[in-house]
């Protein structure tokens, strides 16, 4: 695996990718999130409760999007095989299902995108939070 530089062409389109899936977690836009997620996707949360590409869009639509995501430093990695690795910090503040209260959950996410035909997709995507 090697690091690709933000200002590459493809640090550019990664960066660009992680933005457009940023902002369909945020407005709930379960089209977009469709698009974007693969068929095969796991996604970890950070109680460690195991989602699919089905439950995740339902869950993501339940708390009616995340209030916001605010991601550190991402740093690019290529997978081969047409993947990358895309990691750092990220705040996700999200409402909770059960209370409605908003709580911000600081941790280190993982994203592992794989490159179609012609569009990034998230394959694994995980949060694990930080005390």
């Amino acid at each position: 695996m090697g690091l690709i530089a933000h200002d590459s062409p493809l640090g550019q389109e990664l960066l660009a990718f992680e933005e457009e899936r940023r902002r369909a977690l945020i407005s709930g836009d379960a089209a977009a999130l469709d698009r974007i997620l693969h068929p095969d996707l796991v996604h970890v949360h950070s109680s460690g409760m195991v989602h699919g590409k089905a439950e995740f869009i339902a869950h993501v639509g339940r708390m009616g999007g995340f209030v916001d995501i605010t991601r550190g430093p991402v740093e690019l990695r290529t997978t081969g095989a047409g993947g990358a690795l895309m990691t750092g910090p990220t705040v996700n503040r999200v409402r909770r299902l059960d209370s409605g209260e908003i709580v911000d959950l600081t941790a280190f996410g993982t994203v592992v995108a794989l490159r179609g035909a012609d569009l990034w997709q998230v394959l694994l995507s995980q949060i694990t939070l930080r005390k």
